[in-house]
Formats: C-alpha cells, structure tokens, sequence
C-alpha cells in the first residue's frame, strides 16, 4: 500500500521535525483506495475512500517540506522513502510503534529513533516486521542520505523501552527517555520469552554526540510504580541548566492502567545530570502542586511549550488524549502555564484525538500528525486524509494551511485572562498561588528557598539570562552614579520650577482657551469597546478558521469556500 496515497489513519507513530523537514517513523496505519477530488476544496468533508480498509504498520519514513507555505488540503509535498539502508550491519531496521524520534544536534545530520515496540495490531499485514534484537535500542537516521545505522547502549540502557515519557535538549546532544515498558514484541529475547508487559523504571538519558547512554532513579515520582504514556517538555530559562516539566500518564499497564490527576506536576533540575544517584535524596525530580481547575486525566495526548515574548511565561500546550478508565475520549487544548502552575483551556471540539504527535513549526503555529478515535476503530479514516493539521497557538485556530510568514507569537487572551499581563507577555502571577511546593522548587525558580517568593522573568533587572545564569551587576557605581544623577536633577527641577512660574501668569488664560477648543470624547467616553486586531490582512485574513480563542456558540463554521468543517469545531 502506497503510505501517502493510500492512507486512511496513522497512529502510535513517531515524528520529528529537523531542517524544516517533518520526518514520520513506523506507527499502526490504516489504508484503503480512494479518489482525488477536482476541487478538494468544495467537498463537504466526505471522504473520498472507494475500498475496504486495511489495519497495518508504516514500513517507510515519510518527509513533509517544511521550507515553503503550503494548504494540505491542495499543495502539500508529501514524500516516502524505504528502510533499506543500514549501514555495516545486516541486522533490520526496526519498524515500531510507540517510540520516539529524537532531533539530535544542530549540527547533526541525523536524527535518532529510539525504543518502540513492534506492532501486534495485525501480524498476517504483508509487510508486518516482527521485532528485532534489544542490543540495538537507539537508530541514527542520515536525514541526507537516508542511511540508517545502529548504536549499542545497552550496557547502561539494556531494554527497548515504548509508551514513555521523553524530552530533549538539541543544542546539548542530550534526551531523555522517562518510565514506559516492554511487552513481548519489545524484542526478540522478550518474545522468545513471552514475558508479559512490564513497566521499566529510570530515566534514560542519551548523549547523542557520543552515542552514550545513563540510567537515573525516578522513585520520587513513581515511588516504586512507573508511569507510561505521558508527557515531558524542557524549558531552558529556568535553573541554571533548564528543567523538564513531567505530566500526566497513568501507572499500570494494558487493561490495569491507572490514569495520574493532573494537579501533581514533577519538575527535573537538568543540572543534577552531572550528579550520581543517591538512595537519600530526590535524584533531581521535585513534585509542584497546581492551583485551580486541571484538565481530567488521560493518557496518548501530545505536549509542545512555547514562551511568552518576555519569558514571563513558559505555556506548554496539551492536546487530545484518552481515559482508558471511564473510557472517555477527548478534543480539547488546555495551557500549563509556568511558573504560575495554573491550568487554562482553551479549546473544546467535538472530533477526539490520540496517539498522534505534535511539534512547534513556524514562528506560532502547531503542527499536528496523525490520531485515531474510537469511532469505527481500528478501520475508521482520518477525515484530515493527509494526516496532518495546524494550529495557530496565538489565535487557537485550526485550519490546513502551515504559513511560515505568519507574526511571532504572542499570548492568547484566555491565557493572559488567567495569569495576567498581554499579548506580549507581561504576566503577573509568577509564582503558584499556593506558593512553591518545596523550597528546592523555590531555588530552581527564584534562586532563593523563599517559598512565596515570584520568579523574576529573563532579561528583566536582576534576572536570569536566557541561558540560565544570574547576570551580575557593578553596585558600587550603581549607587556613585544615583548619587550624581539625583543632584543634576534637583538643580534642573529648581531652574524648570521658577521659569514656569514667571511664565504662568501671562500664558494661563491662552493655554486654557486652547484646551477648551481641542479637547474631544475619547473612545471609552462614547462607549466603544478597546478592540485588539490581528492579522486582517486582506485575503491572508480568510484562513479557515474553524475554532478561534473568542467565546463561540456551539454552530459549525462555514469558510469562504462554502464547505463545513464537521470536526475540529470549538464549543466555546
């Protein structure tokens, strides 16, 4: 089956975007013939699938050209390419799900697939791959060449892990792989064995320059029961290295999964790294308490963070998701915005969404790939059947078009409703409400174990650079200067003081005459409302728009082109 052409639905995949390229790796897949429409626009969102429909795996690595603008539903550069290149080894190059692709350094060709489990969805799929050895866990993708070659880390990292937690930091070669586990398509030591799923414990950290691999404890979250199919997101500006934000998942495994409440958050100081793991302390993972209404757990949703223009904020976005318990599915954005630790939604719809992916592209949207929903499922079919989306994260407008000419982003209003400040940031809550859970998240935060006291936001006066160091300042000529500079002004202010005075007398009967004729109603004093307006700009303004950050009646939207959008609908 042709992946692009042929697609229904891709899920439990792994993506990544490195160059202005969009790389799409393995995943569960549906495919089914269909027909091209001549004018795809004009369609009523029927899907054009003529087939029956078949549950299988993506063998290929498919490319989105990320370097030009494009509309999927009319010009989007699609390509596949076979995994058939690996380099001095003969051993297969692994077709899985569940995994993770890492973007690895600037100055890196490759990028780096690690972990993920063969699929069992369909084993009688023509071109299912069974799963290959453990030895193995960690890929190097030429994203040139296409050339694919292997890494040993399994002296420190022995498992091929799925379903976990992941983040990393590209400028420092570094990732992080949290949790998750093996099942008996993990590898072929765990098939031959039949072991049952099993959760790992640990946080592998990678080093991807040296193709090198670390274990670190995780007790103090999972205090002896990891989690699996959560989130992780690293946010450079905070502490002296970054940290990574851990949320939600669930503990347990197959049908006992156990969904975590959203209301405990743990945060990793990046530095402790450089530290060995110690049995009497916290290893570098602190929990954070979040004040107010949080989104309901769940599990397979996707997570991106992006700051406010001043760093005032750091807002990690969480889209989709699922609640195995009350088997609940869900179409809804909510916003972690840091150091607050205050939850905002943002967006409801009515199309549920998980096991997708999603990457911060452009200079303010979201890009989105992939994801299923219970309806008809496994055999159901993307109705976005190139498999792809985007969201404007300032505006909380889906559409299908990917502008990278579009402004830098700034704070939606239901964000900055909730922690102060405007669109360019300016927040004003900068600590939890209920203050920092413990004084080492305190230090990580404000460089003090003042549990009250705010975050001082970078480039700000007496903040920490972007980096994450303390700027440092020459206060003995600080405190010379004032000196000098108060005097100047105090003798400026007398001499400005007694010519006004002689001039007031002559002048005040002109000056009042004058206001008198000038002075009009300003605009609250007719009572017209301070509008804010962005991007209307001619034709560039009739984006689709189908879900937007105003409060909108539950009624589908109708585009300029006349078709209705039946997903993706905003119910604010």
């Amino acid at each position: 089956m042709d992946p692009i052409n042929n697609l229904c639905s891709r899920w439990y995949h792994q993506s990544q975007v490195k160059n202005d390229v969009l790389f799409i790796d393995g995943g569960i897949a549906t495919y089914s013939e269909r027909q091209p429409y001549d004018n795809p626009k004009s369609h009523n969102d029927g899907l054009n699938y003529t087939g029956p429909v078949t549950v299988g795996t993506n063998n290929y690595v498919i490319t989105v050209d990320l370097s030009v603008s494009w509309d999927w539903k009319t010009n989007i550069s699609e390509k596949f390419v076979e995994k058939t290149s690996a380099i001095g080894t003969s051993n297969t190059i692994p077709v899985v799900q569940s995994g993770v692709l890492f973007q690895g350094s600037p100055d890196d060709p490759q990028i780096y697939l690690y972990g993920g489990v063969a699929s069992g969805i369909n084993t009688s799929f023509v071109d299912w791959v069974g799963p290959i050895t453990s030895q193995y866990a960690l890929w190097g993708l030429n994203t040139q060449t296409f050339g694919w070659t292997q890494y040993d880390v399994s002296l420190t990292a022995p498992e091929r892990p799925s379903w976990g937690f992941w983040a990393e930091i590209p400028d420092r070669s570094q990732a992080f792989y949290m949790n998750g586990l093996e099942n008996n398509l993990s590898s072929i030591a765990t098939r031959s064995a039949n072991i049952s799923e099993t959760n790992l414990e640990g946080m592998v950290v990678l080093d991807l320059q040296h193709h090198t691999a670390a274990n670190r404890s995780t007790d103090v979250i999972t205090n002896g029961i990891p989690r699996t199919r959560g989130g992780m997101v690293y946010i450079a500006d905070i502490g002296s290295s970054g940290v990574l934000v851990s949320l939600g998942g669930a503990t347990g495994n197959g049908d006992s999964l156990q969904p975590v409440l959203m209301n405990t958050l743990y945060v990793y100081d990046v530095s402790s790294t450089l530290s060995s793991d110690s049995t009497t302390s916290n290893n570098g993972w602190w929990p954070q308490m979040c004040d107010g209404e949080t989104p309901e757990p769940r599990v397979d949703f996707c997570t991106i963070v992006v700051s406010a223009p001043d760093k005032s904020s750091f807002n990690i976005y969480l889209y989709g998701g699922w609640d195995p318990i009350k088997q609940r599915e869900f179409d809804d954005i909510w916003v972690l915005s840091i150091p607050s630790f205050t939850w905002t939604r943002v967006f409801e719809g009515e199309s549920p969404r998980w096991g997708h992916t999603c990457h911060v592209v452009g200079q303010r949207q979201m890009l989105t790939v992939g994801g299923t929903n219970s309806d008809n499922y496994p055999t159901n079919c993307d109705w976005e059947y190139m498999g792809v989306a985007i969201l404007d994260l300032t505006d909380i407008a889906w559409g299908s078009i990917f502008d990278r000419n579009k402004p830098p982003y700034q704070v939606n209003t239901l964000i900055s409703n909730t922690i102060g400040g405007g669109p360019d940031g300016g927040a004003t809550m900068l600590r939890p409400e209920s203050g920092w859970s413990s004084t080492h998240v305190a230090q990580l935060f404000t460089g003090t174990i003042n549990q009250t006291a705010p975050y001082t936001p970078p480039n700000t006066s007496g903040s920490a650079g972007t980096s994450g160091g303390k700027s440092s300042v020459n206060v003995g000529a600080i405190a010379g200067g004032t000196v000098g500079g108060v005097v100047f002004l105090l003798l400026l202010a007398l001499g400005l003081w007694w010519l006004i005075r002689k001039m007031k007398g002559s002048g005040q009967q002109q000056e009042q005459q004058q206001q008198k004729q000038q002075k009009s109603p300003t605009m609250s004093e007719l009572g017209v409302p301070r509008t804010i307006f962005t991007e209307v700009q001619g034709e560039s303004a009739a984006h689709e728009l189908y879900g937007s950050s105003t409060q909108t009646p539950p009624a589908e939207l109708e585009s300029e082109h006349g078709w209705r959008r039946r997903s993706r609908r905003s119910l604010f």
